[in-house]
């Protein structure tokens, strides 16, 4: 009896078969059939996208071609150590005392205006006419810059905020010692002094030997990862720029350019040499040391060492541009 079932069911088998082939391949040929237009699109997609030619410059907004044009240029700039946006050397004329030295001085190409606002100084300057200054050194495209030299970070944040000035200069150890307190609204300018020979004789932003002390002692122990992160969320430490000056400032003593060692990545924008510069000598200077930009006070002044002498003005500010451009 199996052995007749058995039988039986292998001939129906191979009666129905064929059939079964057949639905088979007509249903994938069905399937194929339907699908092969949308393979065929696809692919032709496909191998349009791989040749479609590159977008050109010809196809891209004038604005966004300015705008890359613009970033190209800031990338070079600040690969070749300047920082500023141009080759140009950036230059300072400190010491300001009336805003007609100012027209003078932003007219003759000036970047940044140096007002005084230490009272022991000889060029130093009233909060009102710091503020005369200030309005019309930005209203020319400067940078105008308020001098302290012995000041707390309250004196200095105060003043700054009632004559319009955003730049402090930290001349002095007490207002070097500011630093930390101060907000950074308020863009901090750190004067190093460097002696006869261009040694570097004060302290970089940052760098005391008790934070360095301490820091190295949280970082030893079992919060050692904490270190970091109460480093960039203590007090500040960041300068937007650092002026090497003599040792003594405003004296118009210059020192060893050749033997300066240009400081590195101890500040946001670069740095400015001074000391002892005139029209004569700042070329030589910037063919020397290569700073981003270069001070003046008492070497554009006339003979009173107070006013400035605006054809003295006009060649130190030539002079600074056909001396080397910036490399540090």
């Amino acid at each position: 009896g199996t052995s007749r079932r058995a039988r039986t069911r292998a001939r129906i088998r191979q009666r129905t078969a064929p059939h079964h082939r057949t639905r088979e391949v007509s249903c994938r040929a069905r399937m194929m059939a339907s699908t092969a237009p949308r393979a065929a699109t696809a692919t032709t997609r496909t191998m349009s996208a791989w040749r479609r030619p590159s977008t050109t410059t010809s196809s891209i907004s004038p604005r966004a071609r300015r705008a890359c044009a613009a970033r190209a240029s800031s990338s070079n700039a600040n690969a070749n150590g300047n920082g500023n946006g141009s080759n140009k050397t950036l230059v300072k004329v400190c010491g300001i005392t009336s805003v007609e030295d100012c027209a003078v001085a932003t007219a003759s190409g000036a970047d940044f205006i140096g007002m005084i606002l230490w009272p022991k100084s000889k060029r130093s300057v009233t909060e009102d006419a710091a503020k005369a200054i200030a309005a019309r050194a930005k209203a020319d495209g400067a940078i105008p810059i308020a001098v302290f030299v012995d000041e707390d970070a309250a004196t200095i944040v105060r003043v700054c905020d009632a004559i319009g000035v955003d730049h402090a200069q930290l001349h002095g150890d007490g207002a070097r010692d500011a630093l930390e307190a101060l907000p950074m609204r308020v863009r901090a300018v750190w004067v190093l002094n460097a002696d006869a020979n261009g040694k570097i004789v004060t302290k970089f932003p940052g760098d005391e030997d008790k934070l360095i002390a301490a820091r190295q002692k949280n970082m030893s122990g079992e919060q050692g990862w904490r270190a970091a992160v109460d480093f960039v969320n203590g007090p500040r430490r960041v300068v937007d720029w650092l002026l090497i000056d003599g040792v003594n400032a405003g004296s118009g003593t210059a020192f060893d350019w050749t033997k300066l060692k240009a400081p590195r990545g101890a500040s946001r924008k670069g740095w400015l040499l001074a000391g002892g510069l005139t029209p004569e000598n700042v070329a030589e200077a910037i063919d020397a040391a290569h700073p981003n930009g270069v001070d003046v006070a008492s070497g554009v002044a006339d003979a009173s060492g107070v006013a400035k002498d605006e054809a003295k003005i006009k060649a130190f500010v030539a002079n600074a541009r056909n001396g080397a451009t910036t490399t540090a």
